[in-house]
């Protein structure tokens, strides 16, 4: 009998959905340690009100429930899909902006116009509009992956949008977003390849700019000087201060959950702004430390994925997304221990809030989406050594510094 030569037919990939497991645990568990966050830190205030101590619990869950839809749509939609979109959805973000900040139809909180009344929800355009500036910027810095090297044509070209946000959420004011859009755009176009020299040349013209912002308002040269001399402004200062109480106090293990004295009004927003300090003052160090390791987790995957991602829109989107958290994180973090002036800035996945909890579930499942899709790639191809490195930046700038080479892929059954 004559042997038969078996030839081994072309490689597919293994069907069904892949995702990123470590950065989807470190998502979900925060989201679990928020619910029992607000429910501790809460009921108090809620009391205070003559409202059932779970009152806020019920509409948290309620938020997390349009989240997690939110979650899996970002999720189970092809991260290209939202490439055709990105400008739309920009232009829409930066629509609303303006009806925030030229209507006066939106109300006032603690000074600020930041949220839109919508069927009895609070609409945050801010939040919307990091999700919108991500998608565009990836978009538009892919488009213009030839002409990076160059400052006019090249990077200013690709950040009236961007720019244009910024202003308009510091019209607000919301200081603390605007930072985080400004953190995101500085990130993703230095990934994207842009000349260093370019991005400090922008940064000698915004950093004046920013200073002259501070020093022209009463209202935050008042908090500037508070952060500064915290005993000579008490009453701006209270806040920071309380917190550092409640870290305190805390101390190594925590007085146990549902024990903190600092909610029971003495600590300002202690289940939104300063929700950190409560987790410190009732979990004490072990507590924050776990919190922030399940963060620093979420970093590191999302910066993984970013890395691993061949594709350019694909690695700049991870990348503005996991910078969005990054900063956010360390921002509430630092307004709590005093590292920064007294702002509004929940803590992702775990503060009480409608559109930045929906908004980062949303920008979590698009993560995940794209981490998918280099497990996909990875199982549609012949195992074959594959060392991954950076990119090198060319002169042109064309290349994103999280670019990866590739070694020619081997056809399934060829030499």
């Amino acid at each position: 009998m004559e042997a038969v030569a078996h030839t081994p037919g072309p490689w597919k990939p293994r069907r069904g959905l892949r995702f990123d497991l470590p950065l989807c645990l470190g998502v979900l568990i925060l989201v679990g340690i928020g619910l029992v966050l607000i429910y501790s830190s809460s009921g108090a205030y809620a009391e205070a009100r003559h409202w059932e101590a779970s009152h806020f619990l019920r509409q948290h869950i309620k938020k997390v429930i349009i989240g997690f839809f939110a979650f899996i749509l970002g999720l189970v939609v092809p991260y290209k899909t939202w490439e055709k979109w990105a400008r739309p959805l920009a232009i829409i973000s930066l629509v609303l902006l303006v009806f925030l900040v030229g209507t006066g139809m939106a109300g006032r909180v603690h000074g600020a116009r930041r949220w839109i009344q919508f069927v009895g929800f609070g609409l945050q355009p801010s939040e919307l509009a990091k999700i919108g500036l991500v998608f565009y910027l990836a978009k538009r810095l892919t488009e213009k992956k030839s002409e990076l090297h160059l400052f006019r044509k090249g990077m200013l070209a690709s950040l009236p949008l961007a720019i244009i946000g910024f202003l308009l959420i510091l019209m607000q004011p919301n200081y603390s977003s605007a930072a985080t859009v400004l953190c995101i755009t500085v990130a993703m176009v230095f990934v994207a390849g842009c000349r260093t020299s370019h991005l400090m040349s922008l940064g000698a013209i915004a950093l004046p700019a920013m200073l002259g912002l501070m020093f022209s308002s009463p209202y935050r040269m008042k908090r500037v000087m508070a952060f500064l001399h915290p005993t000579d402004h008490v009453s701006s200062s209270y806040q920071s201060l309380q917190a550092l109480i409640s870290l305190g106090h805390g101390g190594f293990f925590g007085t146990g959950l549902g024990s903190s004295t600092q909610k029971l009004g003495f600590l300002p927003m202690p289940f939104t702004d300063t929700v950190f300090a409560i987790l410190g003052e009732e979990l004490g160090f072990i507590g924050t430390t776990v919190v922030l390791l399940l963060f620093a987790v979420i970093v590191w995957r999302g910066l993984r994925v970013a890395y691993r991602c061949s594709d350019r829109f694909g690695s700049l989107v991870a990348t503005g997304l996991t910078v969005a958290v990054a900063v956010n994180v360390f921002m509430h973090v630092g307004v709590c221990v005093k590292l920064f002036p007294t702002t509004g800035q929940p803590l992702p996945f775990i503060s009480y809030g409608g559109t930045s909890l929906i908004a980062s579930l949303f920008g979590m499942g698009v993560l995940l989406n794209i981490s998918g899709s280099i497990s996909l790639s990875s199982a549609s191809e012949p195992k074959v050594a594959r060392t991954p490195v950076w990119g090198k930046i060319s002169p042109s700038g064309a290349q994103s510094r999280f670019a990866r080479v590739h070694p020619p892929v081997i056809q399934g059954g060829e030499a």
